[in-house]
């Protein structure tokens, strides 16, 4: 196991079996989606993460192009599209831990800005995981705030 720190976080991964579980994927959840909200998410998210997530995601051994899920919320009355989504890396980490339970029996989440557009947390999880053994995961949340770059009408 390797440490990384980030921001408020430590962070151990096995990078090489994490690395090579993204490798033997040949795509994430959104580019087998053939829906409009996938397809502009797809197209945008070249830019959609920081420079410095690309940075943490590839010393993680996570492939930022091969997600897990992604949704979309909604449009933002600022124009952007707010999307959700999660990845997975081999490890464990220690900081906070991004989950809040809700009164409802659910959770909602609660993520750390990294740029206005982007946020980041990480907790246990297995949601959709891509690992055959889904011991030792932790689930990388993430949103974004997008705007809409395809050709297709806008979605509300």
């Amino acid at each position: 196991m390797q440490t990384i720190d980030f921001l408020e976080w430590k962070l151990l991964v096995d990078v090489a079996l994490t690395r090579s579980t993204y490798d033997n994927v040949a795509v994430g959840g959104a580019d087998s989606c053939i829906c409009e909200n996938c397809k502009n998410y797809v197209k945008s998210r070249e830019f959609a993460f920081p420079e410095a997530i690309k940075k943490l995601f590839n010393a993680l051994g996570v492939d930022y192009k091969k997600d897990c899920e992604v949704v979309h919320y909604y449009r933002n009355k600022n124009g952007l599209h707010h999307y959700g989504g999660w990845f997975h890396y081999i490890g464990d980490f220690f900081g906070p831990d991004c989950t809040l339970p809700s009164a409802n029996g659910g959770y909602t989440t609660n993520l750390v800005t990294i740029t206005p557009n982007f946020s980041i947390g990480f907790r246990k999880g297995t949601s959709l995981s891509i690992f055959q053994n889904n011991e030792n995961l932790v689930q990388i949340e993430f949103e974004a705030h997008i705007p809409w770059i395809i050709d297709t009408p806008e979605i509300e």
